[in-house]
């Protein structure tokens, strides 16, 4: 199966979870914010769609990554992480055919970014390449046909939320059940003793991967 191959099944996936049309799920180049002085660029979006409800727009990202064998890793959500700041998308998603390695998990998860595999169980030598709409086209005739899904679907992180009709995906927060406000308290630091500039850099996020920034 190729990228492009792979993306079109995902966007199926994404079509059939929130109850969209496949044309409803779109590619798109999403312009980054112009800073005087500074070349323009863009961010290319693998799969975009908007949700709503009675109060507000949503807008949501995927990137779609087709893999032979190795697993997203931790610094590929966080460069998801990083676009959905950028685009100000409210919900991002990452999803792949082979799983995702321990830090990617934790990545995820601090960042409330979805994680999906989404693995197809069809024949994907028919299916045509670099052309989307006859992909899609194909897609939707062996669906027609089968009588079973295109793929296999594991939620290994759901971030937020993960919801088909809207909403966005934000999570409810919630209060001490003693009280209708939020209890605070006040927590004194201790400076720490070691004159090392590097100490607490680097860090090891899960599986042995290091996390970026200090």
């Amino acid at each position: 199966m190729t990228s492009e191959q792979y993306e079109e099944l995902c966007r199926r996936f994404i079509a059939e979870k929130t109850g969209k049309s496949v044309d409803e799920i779109r590619s798109v180049f999403i312009p980054n914010p112009k800073r005087p002085g500074l070349p323009e660029y863009k961010h290319q979006i693998d799969l975009y769609w908007e949700t709503e409800d009675e109060i507000a727009l949503y807008l949501n990202i995927a990137n779609a990554k087709w893999r032979t064998s190795a697993k997203v890793r931790q610094g590929e959500v966080l460069l998801l992480q990083q676009v959905r700041e950028k685009t100000g998308a409210h919900k991002a998603f990452m999803l792949t055919n082979v799983g995702f390695t321990a830090g990617a998990v934790a990545a995820a998860r601090d960042d409330g970014i979805a994680l999906h595999t989404v693995s197809p169980v069809l024949d994907v030598t028919a299916l045509p390449k670099n052309d989307r709409q006859a992909i899609q086209a194909s897609l939707a005739s062996v669906e027609n046909q089968a009588t079973s899904s295109l793929f296999t679907h594991r939620v290994e992180n759901r971030g937020l939320d993960f919801t088909g009709g809207g909403g966005g995906g934000v999570a409810k927060p919630t209060l001490p059940s003693s009280s209708a406000q939020p209890v605070y308290t006040t927590r004194v630091i201790k400076p720490s003793t070691t004159n090392s500039p590097t100490s607490g850099v680097n860090r090891s996020l899960g599986s042995g991967e290091i996390g970026g920034g200090g």
